[in-house]
């Protein structure tokens, strides 16, 4: 039966562990719970938002006013080197399970927090793999309640963007096909992404993750890419963690929030940080990135209930 909770914290659920409450929270775990969640949100007119793990979101201090749907649908079903995995699946799980089948394509993926769905909202990736690379078909729910399948170039995938960040679509269930794979392999190569992932991201770090997206190289303007020294570019593009850097990001503080000594573009809640703190903080180095380079940086994580950035 679904719980319905009123002003529910939400810093209880994001990895940051930053946000204020929820006019109403419910968890759904399977397709009829969501359809009746929407139903219920419909009635009572009240606005809605479905979420994943929670790992990629910056809510503000004053909470949301909607109601905010943590999507836990389950289920991986596996034919021959086809994957149909339920939008709620972690990422790790899914990760592990491939690996597990001898399944060659997701290994660089180990140890990205969040959900599936949330991983193909905003085409998440490291190392220079993407989760849209084996993608081979989306189904989501569009704004009327029907069920429409995306093929992959429907899904208009880029560097951490796709369809669903740009229309209101749930992301129900997503299709791999993948390679075969030596299991040893593929669990070697995991290990290696995730023990480099572990001396960024300690466990217990109350982080988003990256806060600002890297840039695509090739999109940049020939002038500003001039002032961009050769040895910043990594797999095409970038890291928005080098311009930080360069313009004193690291180490600097405001409150509770701190951004690390060692990467640039890791914003920390130290404890009991303020998502003011943060935006400040943020706000601060992007515009002197600009100052510098001329170049708007855009956030990665999604921010509620604050003013836009970038």
């Amino acid at each position: 039966m679904l719980r319905f909770e009123d002003n529910f914290p939400l810093k209880e659920i994001t990895a940051l562990r930053i946000g204020g409450p929820a006019r109403q929270f419910v968890v759904v775990s399977n397709k009829s719970e969501l359809t009746e969640t929407l139903i219920y949100a419909s009635q009572k007119n009240i606005p809605y938002l479905v979420i994943g793990g929670g790992s990629n979101l910056l809510v503000s201090d004053s909470g949301v006013n909607k109601l905010i749907i943590k999507n836990e649908m389950e289920g991986i079903i596996k034919q021959g080197k086809t994957l149909k995995v339920a939008s709620g699946v972690i990422l790790q799980h899914l990760v592990d399970y491939s690996i597990a089948h001898s399944l060659e394509g997701l290994q660089k993926l180990s140890g990205i927090p969040g959900s599936i769905g949330g991983a193909v909202y905003g085409n998440a990736g490291a190392y220079g793999q993407t989760i849209s690379d084996f993608i081979f078909e989306v189904k989501a729910l569009d704004p009327n309640g029907q069920i429409i399948t995306f093929d992959k170039e429907e899904c208009e995938f880029a560097y951490r963007s796709s369809l669903f960040k740009k229309k209101y679509y749930i992301v129900l269930e997503i299709v791999f096909k993948l390679n075969s794979g030596k299991t040893e392999q593929l669990r070697k190569e995991a290990d290696e992404i995730l023990e480099k992932r572990l001396i960024k991201y300690p466990k217990g770090i109350k982080c988003p993750g990256s806060f600002f997206k890297n840039l695509v190289a090739e999109e940049l303007p020939l002038g500003i890419l001039k002032r961009i020294p050769k040895e910043k570019i990594v797999f095409g593009k970038i890291p928005a963690g080098s311009l930080l850097e360069e313009v004193g990001a690291k180490g600097d503080s405001l409150g509770d929030i701190e951004i690390a000594t060692y990467h640039a573009n890791l914003f920390v809640n130290k404890g009991n940080g303020k998502a003011s703190d943060f935006y400040e903080l943020a706000k601060k180095y992007e515009d002197l990135v600009y100052e510098k380079y001329g170049i708007k940086l855009e956030p990665e994580v999604q921010l509620l209930n604050l003013p836009p950035l970038g």
